[in-house]
């Protein structure tokens, strides 16, 4: 069986932040967290939301050191690598499981599926440009198993997400289930929103002139 992504995201504040990086939650993690930070350029691709509707989502990503590479200077199609991610049977938003690869094959193949005889990534598989931003992010490895991300955007957005790598995706929701009440000090999973969503709530013109 192949290893699928299990997430499940959450809402946070700086103030969690602090807390987080003292290690001071109540109760507080195994271990103190050794925090990474990344920062990186995420361009997402569809035509005429042919893959979207199916939970397709395919997009480029560019990682950069402060400051990014200026926008009108950057072309997506020939910098940075292409990732897909295909929802799961039984996924949703709140419990979502994902089949995530950076194979080219593969992405042309589950691209196919969607678009018949599209191109291949020299040609960014035929598909349209649907929006651009960039995501500073925080992440760190809890209590030896669970990876925790904590995303901002340039656009003014916070969200962060519980993931596992997993072949039994039922036994890995019940894990992250546990693990997100056990800290609930700085898990608030009553509302949280993408970054995609809250994407196009801000730009609502870009989702429309991609779908035209």
């Amino acid at each position: 069986m192949k290893l699928l992504e299990i997430e499940r995201k959450f809402t946070w504040k700086p103030a969690s932040l602090e807390i987080l990086m003292s290690n001071g939650g109540r109760p507080s993690f195994t271990s103190r967290p050794t925090i990474q930070t990344m920062r990186f350029r995420d361009t997402y691709y569809d035509l005429e939301d042919k893959l979207s509707n199916q939970g397709l989502w395919v997009r480029k990503r560019l990682h950069y050191n402060h400051p990014p590479p200026p926008r009108q200077v950057q072309n997506p199609t020939t910098t940075g690598v292409w990732e897909a991610k295909q929802s799961m049977p039984g996924s949703s938003f709140a419990r979502s499981t994902y089949d995530e690869t950076q194979d080219l094959g593969r992405i042309l193949q589950m691209v196919r599926n969607r678009v018949p005889g599209c191109p291949g990534p020299e040609d960014s598989f035929g598909l349209e440009e649907l929006c651009r931003f960039e995501t500073h992010r925080r992440s760190f490895l809890a209590d030896g198993k669970f990876t925790v991300v904590l995303d901002q955007t340039d656009f003014g957005h916070s969200v962060g997400e519980v993931e596992l790598l997993a072949q039994d995706a039922d036994k890995a929701h019940a894990d992250i289930d546990v693990f997100l009440a056990r800290y609930a000090w700085l898990f608030d999973c009553s509302k949280p929103k993408g970054k995609l969503t809250a994407y196009f709530e801000k730009y609502p013109q870009s989702r429309n002139a991609a779908s035209q």
